[in-house]
């Protein structure tokens, strides 16, 4: 592999639809290795306040594939890095749109067709798009792999939910297509708790009312109506252990390198891990693999497990896009963001240091959020972006914001229960998840003792303000 300079360093284009600080992680470590980093994010967004990412382009919910047009045309990337399903979706669907537009007119449109290309390369083909896009195709054809699976029943949309499938006990895990994050999967008990937890899911994972539509529609009195679901719905047999997850970087069908954790802890019930632990899990690389081989996929993928008590994974769904660890740069030499970089360049990468360095990493910011105090921060390894003082203090505004909302909840609940009991019921408010929450600490005092380690500098604390 040629060790020769970087004077045409290849451009990427980074798309985020949701204001969380992994864009900005990964855009960083893009930036370190030789790339040169373009930011399409909405505004305000967090990578804005990153230095080494100094181009960006607007993104206008109302306009997507506008947006994403005029990035392309103005940027001109080689390679395009999603960092949520929603930006996912918007490539495919750019892409049907794309493709549709040549065939209507019938001409040689070069300008569309390399944007086809171009997310063909990033994504992998259109055949791959639908279980790339359905929790629901992908988990079939992952069965039809014979890979281990929970079993699983499928409720089409356009399709009526009748009576409860026998082929599954309780508990039972449901789970909506289009989602991620944890928003939209339920855990239910009984027959009357899967007709409430099936409507609420059929509304937006954004819509607060959506557990009043769930009580409604799921109700007793509509059960003898015949009411079409609008959501793909997968109800999965429920596995006992702890959750695993695998993240790799792809090309065209093969694996190049992958990093595999187990979960400690996490942000909120079936939400986004903040303590995880490296591991060495054959079986999830194995199953990672093949998977990436049979979709013929590109780009950052992660997988997500269930690792039962003999250690064995059970493949629960694929996420096919940046995830929380792809930033990483292990002790090992493995470097996700520089493979990437040395496999469309056939150079090597820049060298960057091990920024992880310990097997239990404490995740920035979701452990400050889950715990602002939390004792991880003494035992693991932090994993902040120190060489970012702007982009670390408007993660933490931005934390303390949520913090703030969370003292006013804990305000009302305790002088005002019934309200809150009432909002809740109806859907305007969201309801406790079942983890334990510490107290809320003074404010400014858990993250001024978050601090760089020392090495010959001077100790930084962060304001608030």
């Amino acid at each position: 592999m040629s060790t020769c300079g970087h004077a045409e360093r290849p451009n990427i284009l980074v798309f985020a639809t949701e204001n969380n600080p992994l864009a900005a992680r990964i855009s960083l470590a893009l930036a370190c290795v030789g790339f040169r980093v373009a930011a399409l994010t909405r505004p305000g967004h967090p990578v804005r306040e990153a230095r080494k990412i100094p181009r960006h382009f607007a993104y206008h919910a109302r306009f997507p594939l506008k947006s994403i047009i005029r990035a392309i045309d103005r940027w001109s990337p080689a390679f395009l890095v999603c960092t949520d399903d929603l930006a996912v979706r918007e490539l495919q669907n750019l892409h049907k749109y794309t493709a549709a537009s040549d065939d209507k007119s019938g001409r040689d449109d070069k300008a569309g067709r390399r944007i086809s290309d171009l997310i063909e390369l990033s994504l992998g083909p259109p055949t791959s798009f639908p279980a790339i896009r359905n929790k629901s195709d992908f988990l079939a054809l992952a069965k039809l792999e014979g890979l281990r699976c929970p079993k699983t029943v499928v409720i089409p949309a356009t399709g009526a939910l009748k009576s409860s499938p026998g082929e599954l006990t309780y508990p039972v895990v449901v789970k909506a297509d289009h989602s991620s994050g944890g928003r939209c999967v339920r855990v239910v008990d009984s027959d009357a708790d899967l007709r409430l937890a099936i409507w609420e899911l059929q509304a937006p994972g954004t819509w607060r009312g959506r557990r009043f539509l769930g009580a409604m529609l799921g109700s007793e009195a509509l059960r003898p109506l015949t009411l079409l679901l609008r959501r793909t719905i997968s109800l999965q047999e429920y596995i006992v252990g702890h959750p695993g997850n695998r993240a790799v970087i792809c090309w065209k069908g093969k694996v190049l390198a992958g990093i595999s954790v187990e979960v400690v802890e996490v942000m909120h019930e079936r939400g986004p891990a903040s303590v995880i632990r490296l591991v060495n899990h054959p079986e999830m690389a194995a199953v990672g693999e093949r998977m990436v081989e049979r979709l013929n996929l590109s780009g950052f993928v992660g997988f997500d497990f269930m690792i039962d008590s003999a250690n064995r994974a059970w493949l629960l769904e694929m996420n096919p896009r940046v995830t929380q660890t792809c930033h990483f740069s292990l002790a090992d030499g493995t470097d996700l963001a520089g493979t990437l970089y040395a496999q469309m360049k056939n150079q090597l990468p820049r060298p960057r240091p091990a920024s992880i360095n310990r097997d239990q990493i404490a995740l920035f910011p979701n452990e400050i959020i889950r715990a602002p105090s939390s004792s991880y921060f003494l035992s693991c390894q932090h994993d902040v972006p120190w060489e970012e003082p702007e982009l670390v203090r408007g993660v933490l505004n931005q934390t303390r914001r949520m913090q703030i909302r969370r003292q006013a909840r804990r305000f009302a609940e305790r002088h005002l229960p019934a309200v809150v009991s009432g909002l809740v019921r109806i859907g305007l408010l969201g309801a406790r998840t079942s983890d334990s929450r510490p107290p809320f600490e003074a404010i400014t005092a858990p993250w001024e003792e978050i601090t760089p380690p020392l090495q010959g500098r001077r100790k930084t604390r962060w304001s608030n303000g």
